[in-house]
């Protein structure tokens, strides 16, 4: 009986020095227990009203907590900070958080929030019972974290404008930076007509402006959709598309102007039975024709004292005789007279410089009798005509050089004349002696 004694007495000691440890644990020194429930982790999170939810029990009582939205260790950009805290009166052993984060913006007006993954953390301190703790402290403050992802939507580009350079034929597109401080680039599209919407180009998040040439003519339209970091990776999320909400909306090319064809035309001329044009009609009259202008034989039309181009004379009359030009040269041609001998020649016109308005066409008349031959034709001048050498120039043989006219030519014409005729009769009687001198001896013998 006693044996049993001491020995109930021994284990009841042993039970009672194990069971002071569990029972002071449980008086005070036990963790907080902290139980998530939303969001769960590597969750994606986006708007204004995102809630985080979380139990937190301590066996000594709650005496606060908070909630935390951080920035990875080592991460180039900012977190949110606390988010939401509260001190509870009373320690309860239980309290249940309901935080509602706005994952759009930073806290105290720090600007628009970047699209990045972040740690929220649950953070609890326990309360302090008297005569409830081993070492009579209060136990250190939990936390527990979670990874999320914050990827909030882009807003469309706003204050679009579209402009063309008619000359340069370039379009430009201008628009509003995105608030959003993680912009990836801006995409714009374009339109022609009725077809399809179709990327042309892709600016940088920091660019604002896009230009593009354009050649085919046609009607075309553009718009533009902003690019964001979605919070983790390259990937990226889309804006809804933005166009101009200014005139012009759209640009209409227009098909280039073809040169205009340029044709020259010229009047029309009739020619008269003789082939010369007709003439214009008379100004008072449009019915009547003007009277033809007059023609003069050695001379253009118009103008006696002016040779007729090309060297050809005019006409002689308007029933069709005229003169050849003449080649120097050409066989039958006096070359310093300008005439072909024994051809129908025109009258020659008066001295250049000095045109006789005046002047007349006279007949031919013969003469006395001076050498030359009767055929050729000589014209006698006007009392009225110019000297030369204070001697009346007399008559003037057309066809043949001025100078042959002059009182002076005549007198160097004759004796030439004579001693060509003596010269002719002497070589005549030369040749006639030396064709008698063979038969003189004949007679002799």
């Amino acid at each position: 009986m006693r044996k049993l004694t001491l020995a109930a007495g021994a284990a009841l000691l042993v039970g009672t020095a194990l069971a002071r440890p569990a029972l002071a644990q449980s008086s005070g020194d036990q963790a907080p227990v902290i139980s998530w429930q939303s969001p769960d982790d590597g969750a994606k999170l986006a708007g204004q009203t995102v809630h985080i939810k979380a139990r937190v029990a301590f066996d000594g009582g709650v005496k606060s907590w908070a909630v935390e939205a951080l920035a990875p260790d080592g991460a180039g950009y900012p977190g949110y900070g606390t988010i939401c805290e509260k001190a509870e009166g009373g320690s309860p052993a239980a309290v249940n958080i309901d935080c509602v984060w706005d994952t759009t913006a930073y806290p105290n007006d720090g600007g628009p929030a970047q699209n990045r993954p972040y740690v929220v953390r649950v953070t609890a301190q326990g309360g302090a019972r008297s005569g409830m703790f081993s070492n009579g402290q209060a136990p250190a403050p939990r936390h527990e974290d979670r990874g999320v992802t914050v990827s909030n939507p882009v807003s469309a580009p706003r204050d679009v404008h579209l402009s063309f350079v008619d000359s340069t034929r370039q379009a430009t597109v201008q628009w509003q930076a995105n608030p959003e401080p993680d912009i990836a680039s801006y995409v714009i599209q374009e339109r022609v007509g009725d077809g399809s919407w179709k990327n042309v180009g892709q600016a940088g998040g920091k660019v604002t402006t896009f230009t593009r040439s354009l050649s085919a003519p046609g009607t075309y339209r553009y718009q533009v959709a902003a690019l964001r970091a979605a919070g983790s990776g390259a990937d990226t999320i889309q804006s809804a598309w933005s166009g101009p909400a200014a005139e012009p909306k759209q640009i209409v090319v227009a098909e280039p102007k073809r040169p205009e064809a340029t044709t020259s035309t010229t009047q029309p001329s009739s020619a008269d039975s003789g082939g010369d044009p007709a003439p214009p009609a008379d100004p008072g009259d449009p019915t009547k024709p003007a009277p033809p202008p007059p023609v003069f034989a050695a001379g253009s039309t118009g103008d006696p004292g002016t040779p007729a181009p090309g060297g050809s004379s005019g006409d002689v009359s308007r029933s069709g005789a005229s003169i050849s030009a003449i080649q120097p040269g050409a066989p039958g041609s006096v070359k310093s007279g300008g005439a072909t001998v024994g051809g129908p020649v025109g009258p020659m016109a008066a001295k250049p410089g000095k045109p006789d308005a005046t002047a007349k066409e006279e007949e031919p008349s013969e003469g006395p009798d001076n050498g030359f031959s009767p055929a050729l034709p000589y014209k006698q001048t006007d009392a009225n005509a110019d000297k030369e050498d204070g001697e009346a120039v007399g008559r003037v043989l057309v066809g043949l050089p001025e100078a042959i006219g002059t009182n002076d030519a005549r007198r160097m014409l004759v004796p030439m004349a004579a001693g060509l005729l003596l010269f002719v009769f002497a070589m005549h009687a030369l040749y006639a002696a030396r064709r008698a001198a063979p038969e003189a001896p004949l007679e002799n013998e």
